[in-house]
């Protein structure tokens, strides 16, 4: 049940996004046929862009998972998309917010069944980098070695699962 109220949340929130960017672009086109005193500047197409890449933007921070990816992806793609949206998304590159240090390290010790204490002389709770899918952080194993540990953020398997359900019904939908 759990489960099923997730995937519909992340449904909802991806949805309610893509009709609000909808929705600000058909009212930009319907203005634009009333005449030339309603059309839309260039600099209120450039606005509308840009408020439209930030809530793709947060609602890829807020959801994580694909559609952190699927924004880097987006800010990827200069040859197709209005300058922009590549200014926001391609923040989603270098810029994305870590896990707590709670969340990280509760995932370390399920994943080596060892306390961080056991596993690790040191371990630096501040991360180097924090992506779509895991962060890394530096630490010191028991012989003294300089290691980069990867941690995968919790249940991303699942959410990587819902993700692509989602995408699937969406294009179901708009199909």
């Amino acid at each position: 049940m759990v489960t099923v109220l997730r995937r519909a949340g992340r449904f909802v929130s991806v949805g309610r996004t893509a009709v609000r960017i909808y929705a600000g672009y058909k009212w930009f086109q319907a203005r634009g046929r009333l005449g030339p005193r309603w059309r839309p500047s260039d600099q209120a197409w450039s606005r509308r862009h840009t408020r439209s890449a930030w809530l793709v933007y947060h609602t890829a921070l807020r959801r994580r998972g694909l559609l952190i990816k699927f924004g880097q992806f987006l800010g990827t793609r200069a040859d197709r998309l209005p300058e922009e949206y590549v200014a926001v998304l391609s923040q989603l590159h270098d810029q994305v917010p870590p896990q707590p240090f709670a969340v990280v390290e509760r995932e370390v010790v399920r994943e080596t069944g060892r306390s961080l204490a056991d596993a690790f002389s040191e371990f630096d709770p501040e991360p180097l980098a924090a992506a779509s899918l895991a962060q890394v952080h530096r630490a010191r194993l028991r012989d003294g070695r300089e290691v980069a540990v990867k941690v995968q953020y919790p249940d991303i398997r699942r959410v990587i699962g819902m993700d692509l359900d989602n995408i699937a019904v969406m294009a179901w939908v708009l199909g």
